[in-house]
């Protein structure tokens, strides 16, 4: 059996075992006529905040009002969904995720939760023995906390060896919980061909770690150095994406989000390519239940910006519809803190400064080919100097090029100076960021403390002075980047821990401090919604509900206003509407 075939195989399991919907038929009801009523209506629109009652006809939002005017409004014939007090709020708008990469990752040999060498060496040898037939054994989750640690070759991150005393006749490869590197045994390397000659992707901020010997240890540093590789180990193909498409989009259906933007597929456009044939193959089908905007990929620094803007402008003509559509180049331009490669200002305590993708005058050529197309930038900066490259670089493209209708957003910002900070409005640069990192997640803040300082590594995830200063903020789970399992990805955890910098469920505690960057409830489902529509140019379809927008509508089980904040996370979604037609509904929930 090939590594392809047997990655298929082990897809499908997944789908028939834990999908939440039976994939052999259209997934939504058809769209007609619908009323919603006695509910309590969140509506994001400054014009009516509030009602209890909403109108649907076709795919269109026709009313928003009372009982009784929808009462008069409604069609003998029309569907009626009784609220009895339910609030119903706009689809969510996951504004930065990674579903297709997670549908891969996730149907495999599943680490997260490990902590140590020991842990890991465990789940491999269990899962090994459980798949004899398994050519290729690929994982996700090993904690990023290894990076850091000094190895038996005498360098930091994971080691080869430790994953060749478990398996040493099959490619193991296992991925960061944060997704920005890799572990890989020896027989992988041999695979892959990554020998003690093979030139580093991108000398010292995407690399493979090697010995004193200048031997590869196994570390793939940042994604250039190891998504690149899927293809060598049968992974990536249409029918993959296929089935890790039908395991995952309904459990995004599940929490409310109706619009999603997959922030990059790594690898090049060949795979994304495949992503994007699987989606169009299901909304045929009638079985694809949300919005998806993708986004290219910048994998190579040195790829031209007229061929990235020819790129993406070929895949809208090939792909777009409905609901697929290409708008978006993803710039990858840092790390992350707890690798050491999110670039910063001040040294990590342990030395080092981390790296820059695109900086200067090749970031500011590439933005502004861009904006000449009137095409999006996604920029990744977890790091305060990422932040004030990327600014700089927005300055100069919007110097030389000041007549666009491009969209910049810059994603994740967990340092910020106050400086930067107050440049977000002028330059009108979007932010994305991820609530649920507000909180000290698997033990960030001591991380943090020794890595940065004590200083620094309180003072991240500053989401209220974020909200302040840019002229849209919009909020996104990162999964699987986010370091959770993908239920607690849902946007309502990222609300409750949003408004309360605690671990969710969490009823006392010091919040993630400063205490002060707590937000209110109505901003973030503003993020939630309204401004994650506005990120991907969706604001006069959908993010809000009022007459004329997209019926793209979720019902939840109780009012979250009135939820005591450490119970925000445990609302169930009751049903997600998507364009007048009905995705999901939860048993139970009495539809």
């Amino acid at each position: 059996m090939s590594p392809t075939m047997s990655f298929r195989s082990r897809n499908m399991a997944v789908v028939l075992l834990c999908g939440l919907f039976v994939w052999g038929a259209p997934v939504a009801s058809v769209a007609g006529e619908t009323v919603f009523i006695n509910g309590i209506v969140w509506t994001a629109d400054p014009a009516r905040p509030r009602a209890e009652a909403v109108l649907v006809r076709d795919d269109r939002i026709d009313y928003v009002g009372t009982n009784g005017e929808v009462a008069r409004r409604a069609g003998a014939g029309d569907r009626v969904i009784d609220l009895k007090g339910r609030m119903l709020v706009p689809g969510f708008v996951e504004s930065h995720s990674h579903p297709a990469v997670a549908g891969l990752l996730t149907s495999q040999l599943q680490i997260i939760g490990t902590r140590t060498v020991a842990d890991v060496q465990a789940a491999l040898k269990a899962y090994a023995a459980a798949h004899p037939d398994e050519k290729v054994l690929f994982g996700f989750g090993f904690p990023s906390g290894l990076n850091t640690a000094v190895n038996d070759a005498g360098v930091k991150g994971p080691y080869r060896k430790d994953l060749d005393e478990v398996v040493s006749d099959r490619p193991v490869v296992l991925i960061a919980l944060d997704a920005h590197s890799a572990w890989l045994n020896s027989k992988a390397l041999e695979v892959a061909g990554i020998t003690k000659d093979t030139p580093d992707p991108l000398p010292g901020v995407h690399y493979y770690q090697r010995d004193g010997n200048g031997e590869p240890t196994g570390w793939m540093v940042e994604g250039n150095a190891f998504w690149p590789l899927l293809p060598f180990f049968g992974i990536g193909s249409e029918e993959d994406f296929r089935v890790a498409f039908s395991a995952m989009l309904p459990d995004y259906s599940a929490m409310g989000i109706t619009t999603v933007f997959d922030a990059g597929i790594p690898g090049g456009d060949t795979i994304l390519r495949n992503a994007l044939k699987a989606l169009v193959g299901m909304e045929r089908d009638g079985r694809l239940p949300l919005r998806y905007r993708a986004s290219v990929y910048l994998n190579n620094p040195e790829r031209n910006g007229a061929d990235v803007v020819r790129s993406v402008i070929q895949m809208r003509r090939d792909f777009a519809s409905d609901l697929i559509d290409v708008h978006t180049v993803k710039i990858p331009n840092d790390g992350t803190i707890e690798g050491e490669t999110a670039a910063v200002l001040k040294p990590y305590a342990g030395d080092g400064s981390g790296a820059v993708l695109l900086s200067g005058r090749p970031l500011v050529r590439f933005l502004s080919a861009l904006r000449e197309a009137d095409l999006d930038a996604h920029v990744h900066a977890i790091g305060d100097r990422t932040l004030r490259v990327t600014l700089d670089a927005i300055a100069a493209a919007h110097d030389l090029v000041p007549q666009s209708d491009s969209r910049f957003t810059v994603a994740h910002v967990m340092l910020a100076a106050p400086e930067d900070l107050r440049r977000l409005k002028a330059l009108n640069v979007m932010i994305q960021t991820t609530p649920h990192w507000a909180h000290d997640l698997n033990g960030t803040l001591d991380l943090y403390s020794q890595l940065l300082d004590r200083e620094r590594g309180t003072n991240v995830m500053l989401l209220h002075d974020l909200w302040d200063a840019s002229p849209l903020v919009a909020f996104g789970a990162d999964y699987p980047a986010t370091g959770l399992p993908f239920p607690q990805t849902s946007p309502l955890y990222g609300i409750e821990i949003g408004h309360t910098r605690r671990k969710p469920g969490a009823t006392d505690g010091a919040p993630l401090p400063p205490a002060n960057q707590r937000m209110a409830l109505t901003d973030l489902l503003k993020g939630y919604t309204v401004n994650g529509s506005r990120q991907l140019r969706l604001e006069k379809e959908v993010g809000v509900i009022a007459p004329g927008k997209q019926a793209d509508l979720v019902v939840l089980e109780r009012d979250l206003f009135r939820e005591p904040p450490h119970r925000i996370h445990a609302i169930r979604v009751d049903l997600t509407m998507l364009a007048g037609r009905i995705v999901f509904t939860r048993a139970g929930a009495g539809f």
